[in-house]
């Protein structure tokens, strides 16, 4: 059975996520959720003071006539934020963890052009800590290439020794995910940062990086 192609405006796996709950599984982020809910409860507040005080803030902003859209902006913005916020709790705020484990944390993203071996860069990856000098020479001919026509993305679980490799195609503002991402061998895994930030100052991990 073939892989149907997955249409996704992020720039990252959820969309495939949403399609495995045997593997994953999504809640909502508290980090996330307290930042918004912070926003929402500053712009209450603002919304509040304007409202109860119209003349002193019309006078503040330099009167109907200089104040013009400043003014509009004042008495209608904060409640659009409210809304956007709180629209933002329940559908920005959420993350994704393995199945009844840890947290799916996105440690590399980059683009690249269509013309980019991305399958031998995706086998060095695969092999992971084995070849952890085939992987750091894999993310930076990566980095090196001037493309954005295409986007590797990789997340992992530490806790879990899970990882997860996937190339979006970029259409426009759309993004694609053609292929179902693969996964490395728990065997395999790697620090993803570790190695990437490796392949930005060309060293290798043994460097201390």
């Amino acid at each position: 059975m073939g892989f149907t192609p997955l249409r996704s405006k992020a720039r990252n796996l959820y969309s495939w996520f949403a399609t495995r709950p045997d593997l994953f599984e999504s809640e909502r982020s508290p980090r996330k959720t307290m930042g918004w809910a912070i926003v929402a409860g500053v712009m209450a507040v603002l919304a509040l003071l304007v409202y109860l005080n119209p003349t002193a803030t019309v006078e503040l902003l330099g009167g109907r006539i200089r104040g013009g859209l400043a003014i509009a902006g004042a008495f209608a913005l904060p409640p659009i934020i409210i809304v956007v916020c709180i629209v933002m709790i329940f559908v920005g705020a959420r993350r994704w963890r393995v199945k009844g484990g840890g947290v799916l944390q996105n440690p590399v993203i980059h683009g690249f052009s269509a013309r980019f071996p991305v399958d031998r860069a995706i086998d060095a990856l695969l092999r992971g800590s084995s070849d952890s000098a085939g992987v750091i020479a894999a993310l930076s001919a990566m980095q090196k290439d001037a493309g954005d026509e295409r986007l590797l993305t990789i997340w992992s679980s530490d806790a879990d020794r899970a990882m997860y490799i996937g190339v979006l195609r970029v259409d426009g503002n759309t993004q694609w995910i053609d292929a179902e991402p693969v996964q490395v061998d728990p065997t395999h895994y790697f620090d993803a940062k570790k190695h990437d930030l490796a392949a930005t100052l060309g060293k290798s991990t043994t460097d201390g990086v």
